[in-house]
């Protein structure tokens, strides 16, 4: 028999998983998922989210960490995220965050550990996140349910490729980024306004540059905190998939406490 997974190129897109999504070749369907995750993951932005980062301040650090963790949630899980349910990072960096944010995420902190320990390996764990990435985000039966573009979230206009998608653009843009994705991927997907925030943290960080880390304060303010509390209250609201209710409760979180920064922290 030949190996299903043979059909499938780097080349996919979303449109390709909507179709697959209708067939009834349900291995073929995750599988063709979890190829376009890992083909997404970290190659965006000319790799914005492999530059240095700043490793002498713990609090930053933890930052930065959690941007890149939430990225990797919003773009689809892979085996190394599993892992670090099972081994016990992610819960590590809830507890971390509670307290370097002083946020009370204690709730978050014992869904997680529960969440964990019903599952002992990363493939099993990977599949069931794969199912719930899907239905959540892609493709459900009635629609999806939470998009992940900042654009569906507009009071007045919540279309797709919306005023959002082309203010991210022209941002990245300015600062000489580029979306590097198959397909046509909105420039206000979720994982993309992650990694901006990333970039802007991280230089203004490492370069005392105020005016990098003064634009990520607004942003995370002006732009991202409205949208992802909606975002985080759709998750709830579905609740079919606890782990993503506690993924978008810390996105919640790191963005507040970014969008009340000062120069000094």
């Amino acid at each position: 028999m030949m190996d299903s997974r043979r059909k499938f190129s780097v080349d996919l897109n979303r449109k390709d998983i909507y179709y697959l999504s209708k067939k009834e070749n349900h291995s073929d369907y995750i599988y063709a998922c979890r190829l376009l995750f890992s083909t997404q993951l970290f190659i965006r932005m000319g790799n914005v989210i492999n530059m240095q980062p700043i490793r002498t301040d713990p609090k930053r650090t933890l930052c930065l960490d959690i941007l890149k963790t939430l990225c990797r949630i919003f773009w689809g899980p892979d085996l190394e995220l599993c892992q670090d349910i099972l081994n016990g990072k992610f819960v590590k960096r809830l507890q971390d965050a509670s307290v370097a944010f002083k946020t009370d995420l204690s709730a978050t902190v014992k869904a997680a550990n529960r969440f964990a320990k019903q599952y002992e390996d990363a493939e099993a764990l990977c599949a069931v996140l794969s199912d719930g990435y899907i239905a959540l985000f892609i493709n459900d039966i009635k629609g999806i349910p939470v998009p992940l573009y900042h654009s569906c979230y507009l009071a007045s206009d919540s279309r797709l490729m919306g005023p959002p998608a082309m203010d991210m653009k022209n941002r990245l843009e300015r600062h000489g980024l580029s979306i590097s994705l198959p397909g046509n991927e909105p420039a206000d997907h979720l994982s993309i306004e992650l990694e901006y925030l990333y970039y802007l943290l991280n230089k203004g960080w490492l370069e005392s540059s105020g005016n990098h880390v003064q634009e990520a304060v607004q942003f995370a303010g002006d732009l991202m905190e409205g949208w992802v509390c909606r975002f985080y209250e759709r998750i709830t609201a579905d609740g079919r998939f606890p782990f993503y209710i506690i993924a978008a409760r810390l996105l919640c979180s790191v963005v507040r406490n970014l969008s009340e920064l000062t120069d000094q922290q």
